[in-house]
């Protein structure tokens, strides 16, 4: 039985790359090191060396096997081995390469040829002689867009037939690029009818409507032109071409969200048109405008639109003409690139919502492994907060990474989401950042809300005692995370995450004074989940308790170990010290003594060993020359940092030097999750962060 898979396609634009990178995606979740291969690459460009898709590939996925062997050949050289009867040169040196490729690695996605270059008929036999010599299973993708069941049906089975006569090792069928609207009864319909013919199928995937648009970056380069404007906002979605060669108040009429205007560069009136329609929240979203004839607005012009600098509008001048720009625009080659977030976040979700994964792993046959690396892990979080979706609030609606978290969460079932803040800015922002904010986001402006009121009393009942008064209320909940928080409370959602533009304390505070700690539990903690290259450690506490007593130490070691076992995490606990066993005094050391001492007697099921330093901790060689006795010492996975300093400059010294990801401060001890993020979060960070903070939920 195949241990990889060849992902083939019957014509080209199949949109195979975007199931190749989601698939790669889903078993990094379940194997240790998923390889990649693309024997045959294509260049687009005569200046290219390698293959844009392999290039994105690697780079999104950290893959250390060099270009060169992830993709050996081109179509030319293809085409020159064919023409000059050197095709066992050819085999040869794809085999060469491969098995380079696939030294270490639990199984190889080799992505097959894209159509582009050659005969049809030929390039398909020369697939499947490809998947044969590497011993792969074959998964046919078929273009499905604008088909009709039966003319999908025939293409599967005209696919399935031809790869049976070469013998192929055939593993099924994903029909991709379905219109959304045809989803259920294109899925319906094909399996009923090609499972009939013993063909596994494998998944219907519908088609986005952002992956073929360009960005404005793209289209930027694709002009030669001088950016005026927006250098930041270069991600924006293109989603349709507007020729705005009319007064803008007619022009407006075709103008909708997404929109990238093309007029001539005198054309001022068009110009700031489209810049008052981004500010009001009436009008479209547009994402951008090319002035073209080489013509750029005056130097008042310019100096207005400075003023507004803040706006995510790119605003580009280029030297073609009306026509020519359009034209380019639409003959656009459109590719994923390893910095396009959004899109990867598409294609990594369009697999993991749509195709069995599973189903391929079981024919494939291939064990799971036990050794939790940072891949596994983090598809195991997902798949643990997506098993019972909970609803998980973000105060900081407003902010774009947030927002693109949000709709990923969603989209992913790992959580339902409320946004707080302005309706109409969050969904102006939606529209710019090419978003759609689905049923399962709500939206909620806590000063509109119909239940501020209620909040603002449960809120003065609760603080009162503190000599709060109605109006020290009222402002509290007008702020989104004590909103957010009281929603928590009342149990109107499930648990919060902030911190993309708040400070830790501006997030936690408010659970200290509405949600409180869990009984016995005197302080709340946190600590840092750690994905290393090769294991998952648990960092505490790096972020709240500045100088912990013994005491406070002890529990901050039992409340981490127990949040680490809850995420899959064997705790082995480190009490930290700059001093191992017997060996240093000083007070400092005497308070970790006594914090190990206190752990052990309130929780004596735990490893737990102190004082220890770091390198004994870690790594076995020096644990047994340090600390040959211990059960902890060289296998840790908890550490607990003598107090905050060390905790939060050794957590970022290790993320920055290392390259580790940092999932936290994940808050320990409060009655219900309240969790924090760094203000350097990227999405994916915020995505986890989700997903912990519903698991803790399901923890309580």
């Amino acid at each position: 039985m195949a241990k990889n898979i060849y992902l083939a396609s019957t014509g080209p634009k199949s949109g195979k790359s975007i199931i190749c990178l989601g698939l790669i995606n889903a078993f990094k979740g379940m194997v240790t090191n998923v390889g990649y291969f693309k024997p045959i690459g294509q260049k687009y460009r005569s200046n290219e060396i390698h293959d844009k898709e392999s290039i994105m590939i690697k780079e999104i996925y950290g893959i250390e096997d060099e270009l060169k062997h992830i993709n050996p050949v081109s179509i030319k050289e293809l085409n020159h081995y064919i023409t000059n009867k050197e095709e066992e040169t050819f085999f040869q040196k794809i085999q060469k390469s491969y098995r380079t490729v696939e030294k270490d690695k639990d199984m190889v996605i080799i992505d097959g040829t894209d159509y582009l270059g050659m005969k049809t008929t030929l390039e398909f036999d020369i697939n499947a002689d490809i998947a044969n010599n590497l011993n792969a299973g074959i998964i046919l993708i078929e273009d499905g867009y604008g088909k009709s069941i039966n003319e999908i049906y025939s293409g599967v089975l005209t696919g399935r037939d031809s790869f049976d006569e070469q013998s192929s090792d055939f593993l099924g069928v994903i029909v991709n690029k379905i219109e959304p609207e045809r989803l259920s009864e294109v899925d319906q319909g094909l399996r009923e009818k090609i499972e009939k013919h013993k063909i596994d199928y494998l998944g219907t995937v519908p088609c986005d409507s952002i992956l073929p648009k360009p960005r404005l970056y793209d289209v930027a380069r694709s002009l030669d032109a001088e950016i005026l404007f927006g250098r930041d906002h270069l991600s924006n979605i293109a989603a349709e071409t507007i020729i705005a060669s009319m007064g803008f108040e007619n022009a407006l009429r075709y103008i909708h969200d997404g929109s990238l205007i093309i007029t001539g560069g005198d054309r001022n009136e068009i110009l700031l048109g489209c810049v008052t329609s981004l500010i009001s929240p009436s009008y479209p979203n547009i994402s951008g405008i090319v002035l073209t004839g080489g013509l750029t607005p005056n130097d008042n012009i310019m100096k207005l639109i400075e003023t507004l600098s803040d706006l995510p509008l790119p605003i580009f001048s280029v030297k073609d003409n009306t026509i020519e720009a359009v034209n380019k625009i639409n003959s656009l080659a459109v590719h994923v690139s390893s910095n396009d977030c959004q899109k990867i976040d598409i294609a990594k979700s369009l697999v993991h919502q749509h195709v069995d994964y599973e189903k391929i792993n079981d024919k494939l046959k291939l064990e799971k492994v036990r050794k939790r690396t940072p891949e596994i892990f983090k598809y195991e979080i997902l798949e643990r907060a997506c098993s019972e979706k909970k609803r998980i609030v973000l105060p900081e609606g407003e902010d774009d990474r947030t927002l693109q978290a949000a709709v990923w969460a969603e989209e992913r079932k790992i959580a339902d989401i409320t946004l707080l803040g302005d309706k109409d800015l969050i969904m102006k922002k939606a529209a710019a950042l090419g978003l759609k904010l689905n049923s399962g986001i709500d939206i909620i402006n806590p000063g509109e809300s119909q239940k501020f009121e209620d909040y603002v009393n449960t809120y003065y009942e609760l603080r009162k005692h503190k000599h709060y008064t109605m109006d020290n209320a009222q402002d509290r909940m007008q702020d989104t995370i004590y909103y957010g928080t009281m929603m928590i409370y009342k149990g109107e959602a499930d648990g919060l995450v902030s911190g993309a533009i708040n400070t830790t304390q501006h997030t936690i505070r408010p659970a200290f004074e509405i949600i409180k700690t869990k009984p016995g539990i005197n302080n709340a903690s946190s600590i840092f989940l750690m994905c290393l290259k090769d294991r998952v450690l648990a960092y505490g506490d790096c972020a709240i308790i500045p100088i912990p007593t013994a005491e406070q130490l002890s529990d901050i070691a039992i409340t981490s170990a127990d949040t680490a076992n809850n995420f899959g995490i064997d705790p082995y606990v480190a009490m930290l010290s700059y001093s191992t066993g017997k060996s240093g005094k000083g007070p400092e050391v005497d308070k970790v003594r006594e914090a190990t001492e206190i752990a052990r007697q309130k929780r004596p099921d735990l490893l737990i060993e102190g004082p220890i330093q770091y390198d004994a901790a870690i790594d076995p060689e020096v644990a047994r020359i340090k600390l040959p006795d211990s059960k902890v010492a060289g296998k840790a996975t908890v550490f607990i940092f003598p107090d905050l300093n060390t905790g939060n400059n050794t957590y970022k010294a290790v993320q920055r030097s290392s390259g580790a990801i940092a999932i936290g401060p994940i808050i320990q001890g409060l009655k219900k999750p309240v969790n924090d993020l760094s203000r350097g979060c990227v999405v994916e960070d915020i995505v986890y962060t989700i997903a912990i903070t519903a698991i803790q939920v399901k923890s309580k």
